[in-house]
């Protein structure tokens, strides 16, 4: 009897500390997410310096390819530059998508909007482009880096850009440039950085569009005026 009573109750001892571990994980299970935040640039041409719906300057097609991003800032997650050779990348605060695909798509709708060419399109397109647009980013990060000689943190953009004319087969650099924006945070916060990333990117996108106004032109070969 006293065997069976002892057997009983040593079962009853194993039964509770199951059920504590079984409790045990189920608290953890229910233990709140990890509060990330998300943002996007959305880098938009001012409506006051639009061209409008007129004529474009250029009756042509321009293809915009995706741009190719540096893969120490290609990620989602926000840069920063801590030191002179001391980089992190933040976890719980992100761009709501990857920024290849996130500059590539404002710098589209930037060139449609400046009413530059009669298409601004991307590779899916079927129509033929008479130009096309490559693009790198190798800088988009906080710069937090203390005793840079630099001032006040600041947000770093840096792009490369190549414009090639396409004539039969043959294509042909019509332009190239390399851009570089800083602008100063007024907080480390990374919504200030975000802010400050899209007002260095504006000023690239802005000073881009000023480069093709020119470069375009001069790539069009004079019409002929024929002669007897």
């Amino acid at each position: 009897m006293r065997r069976a009573q002892r057997n009983s109750t040593l079962a009853l001892v194993l039964a509770l500390v199951v059920a504590a571990l079984v409790l045990g994980s189920c608290v953890k299970l229910e233990q709140q997410p990890v509060d990330k935040h998300f943002y996007a640039l959305e880098v938009t041409r001012p409506t006051v310096a639009a061209t409008g719906a007129g004529t474009p300057a250029f009756p042509a097609t321009l293809l915009v390819r995706r741009l190719q991003v540096a893969p120490r800032v290609a990620g989602r997650e926000l840069v920063y530059r801590m030191d002179e050779s001391a980089w992190t990348a933040d976890f719980y605060n992100l761009f709501f998508v990857a920024p290849a695909d996130m500059l590539t798509q404002d710098l589209r709708a930037w060139l449609s909007a400046a009413n530059l060419f009669a298409n601004v399109v991307d590779p899916g397109s079927l129509v033929a482009p008479a130009y096309i647009l490559e693009g790198n980013v190798s800088a988009l990060y906080g710069d937090f880096a203390p005793g840079s000689g630099k001032g006040p943190a600041q947000a770093v953009v840096e792009m490369q850009f190549l414009l090639l004319k396409v004539t039969g087969g043959e294509r042909s650099v019509v332009l190239t440039r390399d851009l570089r924006k800083t602008v100063p945070l007024a907080a480390n916060t990374p919504a200030e950085l975000v802010r400050a990333l899209r007002q260095g990117v504006a000023g690239i996108n802005a000073e881009l569009e000023t480069a093709l106004r020119t470069a375009v032109p001069a790539a069009v070969p004079p019409a002929s005026t024929g002669g007897k």
